[in-house]
Order: structure tokens, then sequence, then C-alpha cells
């Protein structure tokens, strides 16, 4: 049977005339983590070059690399190229090897190739096999009384660059637009300059994270861009871990101890929403309520490692999934070019409308990033 219909004048026979039901709040969905990892970095300093550069050093290594397996007996051991000058004769090492006990001290120096003498006093040679690639500990360079000193070993120290790039937006908002009154907001035009600052703080973010080095600082044909975090932590010589896991609090205290071992110092851990769920699930099985608990869940937003440094945990919608990098924000830094902060600049008036625009230049700094930064992908 079909509804009956009325034929009274209804609501939805005049619909003209009724007020809108508009709150003068507006119903916004925007993120307040947008600047996550720039929030806690900050801005400070400036840039007078759109190549920004800087310098580091380090000193001289006391690790190695063996180019080969070296038995119980063998005299002769090859080390990774250009690993050679970091011993000379009288030197006293080990290996980093489970058990591995030994203490060999080097007679000769061919380039990468050292000629040894094995079970160096109270030790005795290992039987065990030490394979390519295991890790050599040097412990001191013995010297004989009264000779003449060695080589000067002082180490060139090594430039460093990134660029800065250009952050712009633009506003445009005609006089009539900006005279009608609009629900939840006071004035067009500044509304619309507030949103866009926040879109440029947002891709600052962003490219301070993920952001890749243009090829170079910039042509007719090339925008220029600023390198981020993740590029310059993932280098081919440093800290890099492309293993296909979980990211667990075994893999986090891994990661400070690269960091560690290149005498850094970590103290916080980059993450996105993905691996923040994983770290709030560390320790889960240790955890206990009380009877009269009210409330479930856990959030973790510090790691102590088991070396003892305190990770505060950051996480950013701009990082990937699959990607965790733990470093030392003191070795980070966000600046602008000189005079180019960001701002919201008014533009001249044409027409019947208004115009201005938002404009920065910013680059960042990652100081020593081969070694205090450790970078993970490929986590599940």
């Amino acid at each position: 049977m079909a509804l009956a219909s009325t034929t009274p004048l209804a609501s939805y026979d005049q619909s003209d005339g009724e007020f809108l039901d508009l709150s003068n709040e507006l119903a916004e969905i925007i993120r307040r983590d947008n600047t996550s990892f720039l929030s806690r970095v900050g801005i400070s300093g400036e840039a007078f070059e759109t190549t920004h550069s800087w310098m580091e050093d380090s000193l001289n290594a006391n690790t190695a690399t063996c180019a080969e397996a070296l038995d119980a007996s063998e005299v002769t051991l090859d080390v990774a190229t250009g690993h050679g000058v970091r011993f000379r004769v009288g030197t006293l090492f080990t290996l980093d090897v489970p058990g591995f006990t030994e203490v060999i001290q080097v007679t000769a120096v061919n380039t990468d190739a050292l000629t040894i003498v094995r079970g160096y006093g109270s030790t005795t040679g290992e039987a065990g096999t030490v394979g390519t690639d295991d890790k050599i500990k040097i412990i001191a360079h013995a010297n004989q009384e009264g000779q003449d000193p060695p080589a000067d070993a002082s180490k060139v120290r090594t430039k460093v660059y990134n660029y800065t790039q250009i952050f712009q937006y633009g506003i445009n908002v005609s006089h009539t637009m900006r005279s009608v009154l609009q629900a939840g907001v006071g004035d067009e035009f500044t509304f619309q300059v507030a949103r866009r600052l926040m879109e440029a703080m947002r891709e600052l973010d962003s490219s301070l994270v993920a952001g890749i080095k243009s090829a170079s600082a910039g042509s007719d044909s090339v925008y220029r861009s600023m390198g981020g975090l993740v590029e310059f932590a993932s280098q081919a010589l440093g800290n890099l871990t492309t293993t296909a896991e979980a990211l667990s609090l075994s893999v986090v205290n891994d990661m400070a101890k690269q960091i560690w071992d290149d005498g850094g110092y970590p103290n916080f851990i980059l993450v996105g929403g993905k691996q923040k769920r994983a770290i709030s699930l560390f320790d889960q099985s240790a955890r206990r309520s009380v009877y009269d608990a009210t409330v479930a869940g856990y959030v973790v937003d510090r790691i102590i490692t088991d070396l003892g440094f305190v990770l505060d945990v950051i996480v950013d919608p701009h990082m990937n999934d699959d990607v965790a990098v733990v470093g030392d924000l003191n070795k980070v830094r966000v600046m602008p070019l000189r005079n180019s902060a960001m701002r919201a600049e008014d533009l001249a008036k044409t027409g019947a409308a208004f115009k201005a625009q938002i404009y920065g230049e910013y680059t960042a700094e990652f100081r020593n990033a081969t070694e205090a930064f450790a970078h993970h992908n490929n986590l599940t």
C-alpha cells in the first residue's frame, strides 16, 4: 500500500526562506602534528648562500675490516681497501668476534696487506676461524724506545653541503569575496593567508624529513631543493640496515649501538604512525594492570636502550611506514637563507582584488650524518 499524502503547507514546500543552519565555528580536519619533527628541531641561525656548506672533522679510525678469512696460524692478513693506513709496525689488535681473545701484532704494512705475529704476549693463536668482513679492533700502536716519530696522521676536514629550497604560496581574494560575510570566517583574506602559512610549514617539515637534494644549486631547468634526514641518514657509508624484520626493542638497541660504536650519542627515534604503534607494543608481555583500572591501552614516548641512551619517540606523518631513524637531535639544524625567513607579504593591489604571498627559503644541516644517525628500512 502506498504512503498517504497530505495537503498542508509543509517545510519542504517553501525552503528558500529558511535560515541556514550554519555554526559560526568551522568544522576542520587539520592535522596538528604536521610539523612534528620540525617542532622538535626548531629553527636557528642563517644560511648565507644557496649552497650551504659546513666542515666536518673526525679522529683517525681505531677499527678496520678483514678482507679475507683468518685461521689459527696465518701470518698475513688483508684488510679492506684503504684500511691499511690505520696500522703501523707495532700495532696491536684483536677481532670483534664472539669468544676471540687473541691479540695480534703487526710487523709490516704493505698497502692493505699486513704481516702479523700471532698470539702476542700471554695470548695464543685462536683455533676458530675468522671470516671476511669481520671487524678489527685496534688496541694500541706500540712504539720502540728511541725511535723516530711515525708519519704524520693529520686528517683532512671534509666539506658537506645542502641546498636552500624556496617555499612559496599565493593568495588572491576579490574585493567582493572579502566583503561578503562568511560563516565561521571573520576575514576571508586573513583566513586564507593563515591557511597557506600552515601549508608552507607542513611542506618545510616534509622536506626536512623526506627531501631530496637537487642535481645542482639551480638553473633554468633545475628547481633547487634541499635534502632531508632520510637521504642523509641512508648514505651507503652510514649505518644503514635493510633487513626485512619487525621493529622491536632489540632492533632499536642495535641501531643505537651502531651510532655509539661510531662515537655518537643518540637521543631520538623518528618513525611514522605504523612503527609508532609497534613501539607502543614493546614489553607488552610484562605489563600489568591493577584490578580497578578503567582505561585500556598503552603508549611509549621514550625508549631506554640497553646502553643507557634515552630516545624520545617522534612520530611524523611524513615518514614512510617501513622506515625508522635513530639519531642525535644536536646534529640537526634548520635555518632560513639570510633575510628569507617564512613570512606573509602583501603584494601590489591590481584591480578589485587583494593579493599576498607566503615566502621563505630554508635549508637543513645534518652533521656527521654517516656516524650520528642509523637508518633502517624494510620494516614490517
